[in-house]
């Protein structure tokens, strides 16, 4: 019976991907430095091959592609494939570099991307967010997220950061090498940020690995720190991603291994991130992005989660924080203290003294039920089921974020101000 389902597992990861040995698949972009510039001067070139063959990456500031890396591949146990990791250094600030990946038998297209401005640059940049491309009931070959991808692909964006629940089931290889063969048009010319969401990581309390992401994972993903939990600088504004692991089963069992407890590593290494951030007189934004929502309507609160993290928020003024989990868009009024700050204009966040919070819906999962309005701090909650994207512009100290159904149609917008 073991045999019979690995051969079945073998036979989906195989349909999967791509037939042609040598041919690059899955490319996607990251950034795999946790140090200050990294956005600046570093690109993380990634891609999966069936084949052996060292991949080469030729790469330059116009399409001759004068330079090269060579790549030497790693072979994943978890997915039965090839991966090539080319980290590229040494790069120039706010520059567009052009590249293709492969080998001598095969290349991959002519792909471009931007690097970051300099650390503190005031100059304007545009972000993609993006949530819950999970492949279950309705989106099952990701067909949903491939709208989303393709409505993505309209915007200048300089990259994507994503709040959880990557696939449906975080153990399952075939979802991921499927994923990011639909999202390859956005992954190979955007960096691609994400955070664990509870269907990426295990769920089982009594496996070693509880609330952790499954091998495949840590195989695909080339992300700074731990891969989990990380932070880099984009210009003037500091990103923060945090793993919230399974909270909800957490809370629920009334277990105390909660991720970001008071005295875990995680926490301590939050409240020096964050203190170091405030402190830098170059950052003028600090966005934190996560999977469960810190405040949210009915299942997908998690009281637990809100009471760990939001202190760490307050203490050091985090502007926004976005998230993920439910299937709904949310927008919440400025909260501090766990209150709510009056707020005149729906639209209109000027100088905010408190972090605003957001539940981006879904770009693949199937949208869930609504509610919401009452809640004392809810600015907009949908008013029917939808899947969508958002994008986020910063330019020196105003910020614009921009919500967007499955058509491309706007149905929430605001601006903060500092």
């Amino acid at each position: 019976m073991k045999l019979f389902f690995t051969l079945v597992a073998l036979a989906a990861i195989l349909q999967a991907r791509p037939v042609a040995a040598q041919q690059p698949y899955d490319i996607h972009l990251s950034w795999n430095s946790a140090q200050p510039h990294a956005t600046e001067n570093t690109m993380v070139i990634a891609w999966s091959a069936n084949s052996a063959t060292p991949g080469i990456v030729k790469y330059g500031r116009d399409k001759m592609l004068t330079n090269s890396k060579s790549v030497t591949p790693e072979y994943s146990q978890s997915a039965l494939i090839y991966l090539h990791k080319a980290v590229l250094t040494g790069l120039r600030p706010n520059t567009v570099y052009y590249y293709k990946c492969g080998s001598a038998a095969a290349w991959s297209q002519t792909y471009s991307f931007k690097t970051a401005p300099v650390l503190g640059s005031q100059h304007k940049f545009t972000v993609g967010v993006w949530s819950d491309t999970q492949d279950n009931e309705f989106n099952t070959e990701f067909e949903k997220t491939d709208s989303i991808a393709q409505q993505l692909l309209k915007y200048p964006l300089q990259f994507t950061i994503h709040t959880g629940d990557i696939v449906n089931a975080g153990s399952q290889v075939p979802s991921w090498i499927r994923l990011f063969n639909i999202i390859q048009p956005v992954n190979a010319t955007l960096p691609f940020m994400p955070v664990t969401g509870n269907h990426d990581v295990d769920n089982n309390a009594s496996d070693a690995g509880y609330q952790k992401p499954f091998s495949i994972f840590y195989d695909f993903l080339n992300l700074p720190g731990n891969k989990t939990d990380y932070s880099f600088n984009y210009g003037n504004t500091h990103f923060v991603a945090i793993s919230s692991g399974h909270a909800k089963g957490v809370e629920e069992a009334h277990r105390t291994d909660w991720r970001y407890g008071k005295d875990s590593p995680e926490y301590q290494w939050l409240e020096k991130d964050l203190a170091a951030a405030r402190s830098n007189k170059k950052i003028t934004w600090i966005i934190v992005y996560m999977h469960h929502p810190a405040y949210s309507f009915g299942w997908s609160h998690v009281q637990g989660w809100q009471d760990r993290v939001t202190p760490l928020f307050d203490q050091y003024q985090v502007d926004l924080a976005l998230a993920g989990h439910r299937h709904v868009y949310e927008r919440h009024k400025a909260i501090r203290n766990n209150q709510p700050l009056p707020q005149e204009n729906i639209h209109l966040y000027p100088k905010p003294a408190g972090t605003v919070y957001i539940t981006n819906g879904t770009s693949g999962g199937s949208p869930q039920g609504l509610g919401g309005a009452t809640m004392s701090s809810m600015l907009f909650t949908s008013k029917s089921k939808m899947y969508n994207y958002a994008i986020m512009a910063i330019e020196g100290r105003k910020l614009t974020y921009d919500v967007y159904n499955q058509k491309g149609e706007k149905i929430d917008y605001f601006e903060m101000n500092k």
